[in-house]
């Protein structure tokens, strides 16, 4: 059976009061999620049954509605594709950041987001969030009562509707000058929100699958911005100021078993302050401070353990120029980055696939610009302009340059897999020729001189071309020390002291001799078996070239992919998807391991020390003018120091203990089929020769997961079915999109439509990605209007302000002569 992965970077934009909306989204992304974990419990696919979900849930459990209409799509896609759907990247801003930081907890523990509906739908007004100080009385400012009064009679638009009146004229006549929202209040109902989604079931319970983990980003915007050094010509050095600020919270759950997870009850007030943070919105709420979370925990009597922790991983460079953090005021994240897609994207860059992968980009914008919108050429008059450079048009600006890069991206995919494909036939004679007993059993010993063997003829048949390879490996080499280093200094990566770092390493370099030189055929084949008289370049590639030993084993997964592809077929006959998907899984723990063994928190204290005594302080910007001469000279004072330095990183990191590690998994393949075996061997042997082609075309620091990067959208624009039932307008829209807060009515609205808009973009989402052949139009047809029935049938007693539209809504939907979405094409 073919394995498929959609795998969803999920970017979840500002939007004020939408974030009711967004939160009906994110809600069926959760359902999405969960149905596919299910399924992928049930082992037995024949046993992949409606009934069997809710052996693997609890039937009585009422968070559950739509999870079995995924369900039965993935497990009717299953007939062609087992997909499974994983969220393991989400980017949030403003309104949007919450509902991210809400969504990444249920997702990372297994948790429900039920209870967040009433928080929503009773705490999202303007009579909940307004300060107790600065709340209106009947005689405050009582000259504009009347404005609204009249404004009601002459039926203008929202000011019409009571309750709008009645709300907007006690938030126009509260305190002036003073954000009129209470921002400890909004702290404690963020704690509540995360806190109510409760604790795992049990110490395991996850959606990520194991090996897998997720990102999430929360954008932020620092009022008084810090200061950030850059390298330039001349003057050397210059000083700017930052108010971009994103935090990073991780969930991994490793092969092994053992969880790393920011998203614990421990960790609630860090999750907390980030909701309130990113969306502080200017003017209407005081600046977010950690100060301001430590006084809610007082008031609460709640214990924050991982504070320290917290701050030290996000706020490292505050620490640096001695400013407390706690202190730092911040205001909301759409302020310049109502978009985040530079987070989200930055993380797919480097990300492994396990599998066959469609990856997606799906972001969630609850007011795109509608097509054909008039574009006035008028001039502004004073006030137009004011409000336009102050808000509008920074929130309102386009994200093709954000997403340019993916296109970029994308075209180097297209032009590797071509190389790799055009490649094969001539790499697997080039094998054959190393391998002379490849039909019989193959012991370690004999796998690792065929390694050795291959390697050798990699070089002699590359050419001129090994040479260029080889000077690349040793610059991605010495370009991942030093970001160690980095890591280890806590050094910015992009400041003139990183740079100086970095120039010092490749200085050392050429002192130490750690270069490359034409080798012969004995020095070559010592690159896998280092001894006395191995040439020190190779030694430091055994030591610290991670980067290869990662390449290797997502082509060997990759390798694993095809081969289940191929099961049942002549050739492959007897072997067992068992066995295919038992190495598989090896495979994932070897690069587990890897990425455990690159990381700052595999090198011991002694080592650290030594790396804070060495690289002390940063370069003078006399020193930073004349970098080149700075760098030699110090790594010539430093030359011992430095020589013990890479000793103990090389010894830490340990690289050569995982040298052998496939070469003995190979060895365990015994009683495979021969041209499955040998199928196995061709990639493992012949990867020295696809990389030799393959590495010099991509960046090595952008060398992970090679496929295509896919856009998708989801918006009232976009869910096609339920806009051929009729119009059904968002309300929170208004009023600069804060319209919901000011109505019950409009919040049940906006989150109706969330979640219905939800189901029909992710149906089509999950069947576009499993192919055409998986799914007819009419049955994709016939889930929606199941999926949008149940939504109806569950929300409907919790939306009492909703049953007119509800009833339209049902009464299109049952009707004798269903819309035009609902029939099968023809």
């Amino acid at each position: 059976m073919r394995e498929k992965e959609l795998r969803i970077a999920l970017v979840c934009f500002g939007g004020a009061s939408l974030a009711i909306y967004m939160h009906g989204v994110t809600k069926e992304i959760l359902k999405l999620v969960r149905a596919s974990s299910a399924l992928h419990t049930i082992i037995s696919r024949e046993k992949r049954s409606t009934a069997a979900f809710f052996d693997v849930r609890d039937r009585s459990d009422p968070e559950f509605d739509t999870e079995a209409i995924y369900f039965d799509l993935l497990r009717d896609i299953g007939r062609t594709v087992d997909l499974r759907v994983i969220v393991d990247i989400v980017a949030g801003a403003s309104a949007g950041g919450i509902n991210g930081i809400m969504l990444a907890r249920a997702l990372s523990h297994d948790l429900p987001m039920g209870r967040l509906r009433e928080l929503w739908l009773e705490n999202a007004d303007v009579t909940e969030l307004l300060a107790s100080e600065a709340k209106a009385h009947i005689s405050s400012k009582w000259i504009l009562r009347p404005l609204f009064w009249a404004a009601g009679l002459m039926g203008k638009g929202l000011i019409s509707d009571l309750e709008v009146r009645s709300k907007l004229s006690l938030f126009m006549r509260s305190r002036w000058f003073e954000p009129p929202f209470d921002g400890l209040k909004m702290t404690a109902l963020m704690y509540d929100a995360v806190a109510a989604m409760g604790t795992p079931r049990g110490e395991r319970a996850s959606l990520l699958p194991s090996g897998q983990g997720l990102d999430l980003f929360v954008t932020l915007t620092d009022f008084n911005g810090h200061q950030r050094t850059m390298q330039i010509h001349n003057p050397p050095i210059i000083h700017e100021r930052e108010h971009r600020h994103h935090l990073h919270f991780k969930y991994r759950r490793r092969s092994s078993g053992a969880i790393e997870s920011d998203f614990e009850m421990a960790n609630a007030p860090a999750l907390a302050f980030a909701a309130r943070a990113t969306s502080s919105i200017p003017g209407a709420f005081p600046p977010a401070r950690i100060l301001e979370v430590d006084q809610f925990l007082r008031n609460r009597s709640i214990a924050w353990p991982r504070r320290a922790e917290f701050i030290a991983r996000n706020f490292d460079n505050y620490a640096q120029m001695n400013v407390d953090a706690a202190s730092v005021p911040f205001i909301d994240g759409s302020v310049l980055s109502s978009h985040p897609f530079r987070e989200a994207v930055g993380a797919i860059r480097g990300r492994a696939a396990y599998r066959e992968v469609d990856r997606r980009v799906v972001y969630v914008d609850p007011n795109p610009t509608p097509a054909g919108l008039a574009v006035h050429h008028g001039l502004p008059g004073f006030f137009p302009t004011l409000k336009g450079a102050l808000s509008e048009i920074p929130l309102s600006q386009p994200v093709t340059d954000e997403l340019s890069w993916i296109g970029h991206f994308n075209e180097q995919v297209r032009r590797l897999r071509a190389i790799v494909d055009s490649a094969r036939p001539n790499i697997r004679r080039l094998v054959a020729a190393v391998m002379t007993t490849e039909r019989e059993p193959n012991s370690e010993d004999q796998i690792r001189g065929w390694r050795e063997q291959a390697n050798i003829k990699a070089a002699r048949d590359a050419g001129f071309a090994y040479d260029a390879y080889v000077r690349l490996k040793l610059a991605s080499v010495r370009d991942f020390v030093s970001r160690l280093i980095m890591e280890i200094r806590g050094v910015r990566p992009e400041s003139p002291f990183a740079r100086s770092i970095a120039e010092i390493i490749d200085a050392w370099a050429i002192q130490a001799g750690v270069t490359y030189e034409p080798a012969d055929g004995r020095s070559l084949q010592a690159e896998t078996v280092a001894g006395p008289d191995t040439p020190k370049w190779i030694r430091f590639l055994l030591a610290f070239d991670v980067g290869y030993r990662k390449r290797r084993l997502r082509f060997l997964i990759e390798g694993q992919n095809r081969l289940s592809q191929m099961l049942g077929s002549g050739e492959f006959e007897g072997l067992e998807a068992a066995s295919v998907d038992r190495l598989k899984r090896r495979f994932y723990e070897c690069a587990d391991a890897l990425e455990q063994r690159e990381a700052a928190s595999s090198v011991n204290a002694t080592t650290c020390n030594l790396v804070e005594d060495i690289f002390r302080v940063g370069p003078s910007p006399t020193e930073v003018r004349q970098i080149g001469k700075y760098a030699q000279s110090f790594a010539a004072r430093h030359r011992d120091r430095i020589d013990a330095l890479i000793e103990r990183l090389g010894s830490d990191i340990d690289l050569k203990a995982s040298t052998s590690d496939i070469d003995v998994l190979l060895a365990e393949t015994e009683g495979w089929p021969p041209l499955a075996r040998h199928e196995v061997l061709v990639n493992h042997l012949g990867f020295p020769f696809w990389d030799v082609v393959t590495f010099p075309v991509m960046p090595w620091r952008e060398a992970g997961e090679f496929n295509e990067v896919r856009i998708d959208r989801i918006s009232a624009q976009d869910a096609v079915g339920i806009n051929r039932l009729g119009t059904f307008q968002l309300k929170g829209t208004a009023f600069s999109q804060s319209a919901a807060f000011l109505s019950r009515a409009y919040r049940e609205n906006d989150y109706l439509l969330g979640r219905l808009h939800a189901i029909d973009r992710l149906i089509d989402i999950v069947s576009e990605a499993a192919g055409s052949e998986s799914q007819s139009p009419a049955a994709i047809a016939a889930l929606k209007k199941r999926g949008f029935l149940r939504i109806l049938d569950v929300e409907e007693r919790h939306l009492p302000t909703c049953k007119k539209l509800i009833a339209e809504l049902r009464a299109a939907l049952t009707a004798d002569e269903p819309p035009e979405i609902f029939k099968a094409a023809r």
